[in-house]
């Protein structure tokens, strides 16, 4: 019997890693982002005329968006303002508004007949 015994969990000293000595210098590559996320930001980033009062103005649908909640909140509609309150905190610290979810309600009425 030697002083080191080799086996499960305990390989020869001489092939172990060295200390200092990454074994996987390029580490893990970068997730590729999916093809639904890129459609997603081609669709929000498409240039459409939306209507601000009397006026035609041409933006983003994001922009289209953001001033419909915009609207809404200062309408009074509270989930409107919550959501906007929290794309905004996520802008200031991240850069980005983030995933934007848009909820596609169905009324109740008609929901219960499915």
């Amino acid at each position: 019997m030697t002083a080191y015994e080799v086996g499960y969990g305990r390989p020869p000293i001489h092939t172990r890693f060295k200390k200092g000595v990454c074994p996987n210098p390029k580490g893990r590559g970068k997730r590729d982002s999916t093809e639904m996320a890129k459609t997603i930001c081609n669709v929000l980033s498409e240039e459409v005329e939306y209507r601000e009062g009397r006026q035609v103005r041409r933006g983003s649908r994001l922009e289209a968006i953001i001033r419909k909640l915009f609207s809404e909140a200062m309408r009074g509609d509270v989930s409107s303002a919550a959501q906007l309150l929290k794309m905004r905190e996520h802008a200031e610290t991240h850069g980005d508004i983030g995933p934007t979810v848009i909820k596609i309600g169905i009324p109740w009425s008609v929901a219960k007949d499915l």
